[in-house]
């Protein structure tokens, strides 16, 4: 008769240290999605049916610069809605319009990428994430915000989030 004991332990311990594996509570999603965030000259992409929208409901009016570049002068209203900067249309670095925003926003995470530990009490994320702003020409086609790639926002690339534990899981900065 063979001793199944050491069999039974090490497959309980297996189990127990998978358990411990869930993160300690830290769910990205949960973490963008559960406070307004506090987004300080963020860029994000605008869809071509929000830039058209915005321009018929006077949150910008589109001026050429000459060639396919354009600019979408903000209006008061836009300003309102806590747009911080002009929109640019036709950057061929970015490929879509796209505007500044400051201050703070309800976020949707659309897609979580890679996940990394800095140290014990930090970790950091990136996510495709969209930007709520409460205004009709952006409820179908939500804002996304755009990450940095060689120092550049791209929005080829995902915000990079840090995320720092004192006492529960908090979202402390977007980094760049």
């Amino acid at each position: 008769m063979v001793n199944t004991l050491p069999k039974k332990c090490a497959g309980l311990l297996a189990c127990l240290a998978l358990a411990g594996c869930g993160g300690g509570g830290f769910d990205v999603n949960g973490l963008l999605e559960a406070h307004p965030l506090r987004l300080d000259g963020e860029q994000v992409v605008l869809s071509g049916e929000a830039l058209d929208c915005g321009t018929r409901e006077d949150l910008w009016t589109v001026s050429s610069l000459g060639g396919e570049r354009s600019v979408g002068r903000l209006s008061q209203k836009a300003r309102d809605l806590q747009f911080s900067d002009d929109v640019q249309i036709g950057d061929t670095a970015v490929g879509a319009p796209y505007a500044q925003i400051r201050g703070s926003f309800s976020v949707k995470a659309l897609q979580v990428g890679s996940i990394r530990d800095e140290d014990v009490f930090t970790k950091l994320a990136d996510a495709k994430v969209a930007v709520q702003i409460d205004h009709s020409c952006f409820q179908n086609g939500m804002p996304l915000l755009m990450g940095i790639k060689h120092g550049q926002f791209s929005r080829s690339t995902n915000p990079l989030f840090r995320f720092k534990m004192d006492g529960e899981w908090t979202m402390d900065q977007i980094v760049h």
